[in-house]
């Protein structure tokens, strides 16, 4: 349980997360972490996920969740659930009288921005964003995306919080958004850090065939996988490769399906909440983005800290430039840079050697992170 001061008073902090927040770790966490503070009432207003994912509902008895509306394949029925959880969601807005509304993502934001307009200056208005979107990809995205995001604009103003996962997100975020001189906005980073009971102490004992995993949503054509399945082939009596996937594209689908074998393995989807005890049974993480986008090039995947709290070496894409900040080489576990569409250069002998170094447990845990959004959303509102 967090403890905070028992003279504030108890605080309304409603949360809009369009997308459901299963398919989101790192709104998961900002839940779990949110619902036990003693002295925060939390709402949260999501959608319902589509039944092939196979994952169960989120539950926290210490929150209330609502999810008015899921996602369809008719794509008129899908505009017409959009209209039915933006409204909903209004409503509840209306009803709950928060202090503090938290959005996430730019299809988040039309209940809260609306509310805005009804309410005025009497609620902290903030909004995290989990990616980064550059100006161009709002305008060939989605009408909806592209309309809230030019009410978003108009209203930065108004906001009290604005953050992105980290420091070059934030800055391109701020110079697309001429924010440069909004001083009465608080502009913050929030990585996406699991929880600290994650946390496995490993040895250095690396010398059995390497089991590496991938887990997250899998595309073919935006990944290395082509790449890594060829490698994991070439060289069966040192590695195989489990994935876990709920969010897989088709020809990845396909393709991993006639590549199984018994080094290579397609599991299938897996809930969140496992993870902590599926992820020790494996000795490398993978993260295989390619460089398609401005925002993978500028990401470090949640999906790095997250194998490096359950002790395992990461290998990530040399794409992802900003990830080069976390790379460790002289203990373990390891976050190494990897050329995945150069393969068979890749000296993996020195890649998998720990001989001679020693445990230095990582610190990227989100019970050092989200204190301080929790003392912007418990500080005085004017």
């Amino acid at each position: 349980m967090v403890k905070r001061n028992s003279l504030r008073d108890n605080k309304k902090v409603f949360l809009i997360h369009f997308q459901p927040i299963e398919l989101f770790p790192p709104a998961l966490n900002l839940i779990e972490f949110f619902g036990n503070v003693n002295n925060i009432n939390l709402y949260v207003s999501t959608n319902k996920k589509l039944s092939q994912n196979n994952l169960k509902d989120y539950v926290n008895k210490k929150v209330k969740i609502y999810r008015p509306s899921s996602f369809s394949k008719s794509k008129i029925l899908q505009y017409v659930n959009y209209a039915f959880y933006y409204f909903s969601t209004l409503f509840l807005l209306l009803w709950h009288k928060p202090d503090v509304v938290l959005y996430v993502e730019t299809l988040s934001a039309w209940p809260a921005l609306f509310y805005r307009k009804l309410m005025g200056n009497k609620f902290k208005l903030m909004v995290h964003y989990h990616e980064y979107t550059d100006p161009e990809s709002y305008e060939k995205g989605m009408w909806l995306s592209r309309n809230f995001h030019s009410l978003e604009k108009k209203m930065y103003k108004d906001f009290f919080w604005i953050s992105q996962t980290n420091e070059n997100r934030l800055e391109f975020f701020i110079i697309d958004n001429r924010l440069q001189n909004f001083s009465q906005v608080h502009f913050d980073t929030l990585p996406n850090y699991p929880s600290i009971t994650w946390q496995k102490k490993v040895s250095n004992d690396f010398l059995e065939r390497k089991k590496m995993v991938f887990i997250g949503s899998l595309g073919y054509k935006n990944m290395y996988l082509k790449e890594l399945v060829d490698f994991v082939n070439k060289n069966s009596l040192f590695f195989s490769v489990d994935f876990y996937s709920y969010n897989i594209d088709s020809e990845a689908k396909e393709f991993l399906l006639k590549s199984e074998n018994e080094n290579i393995r397609f599991i299938g989807g897996i809930d969140y909440s496992l993870l902590p005890e599926i992820l020790p049974q494996y000795h490398i993480g993978l993260v295989l983005y390619k460089p398609f986008s401005i925002n993978t090039i500028h990401a470090v995947s949640n999906k790095v800290f997250e194998y490096l709290a359950c002790g395992l070496d990461v290998w990530y894409s040399s794409d992802m430039v900003y990830t080069d900040k976390y790379i460790t080489e002289n203990s373990f576990p390891k976050v190494l840079k990897v050329e995945f569409k150069n393969l068979e250069n890749f000296n993996w002998k020195v890649a998998i050697n720990r001989e001679g170094l020693t445990y230095n447990p990582p610190n990227f845990y989100y019970e050092s992170l989200y204190p301080k959004l929790l003392d912007k959303i418990m500080e005085d509102h004017a």
